[in-house]
């Protein structure tokens, strides 16, 4: 039987132009729906933050905050 445990929060706590660390959530992977709701909980913080699948890496969620980063990243 297959797993519905195939997504990953990841992001940058803190001031997203001082702090570059990616950090993994320590649950691991969980359920779509457990990583959208957590990631939104997160964003709510201004951080960078991301949900992405454990094994494509296919992104489902980015924050306003993580967009924003990947613009200026690619504009540079």
């Amino acid at each position: 039987m297959a797993t519905q445990k195939n997504w990953i929060i990841k992001y940058v706590a803190g001031n997203p132009a001082m702090f570059a660390h990616v950090t993994t959530d320590a649950a691991g992977a969980i359920k779509r729906s457990e990583a959208l709701t957590g990631a939104e909980k997160v964003a709510t913080n201004g951080w960078r933050v991301w949900v992405e699948h454990a094994v494509t890496g296919e992104r489902i969620f980015e924050s306003d905050v993580e967009k924003t980063y990947k613009q200026t990243a690619a504009a540079v």
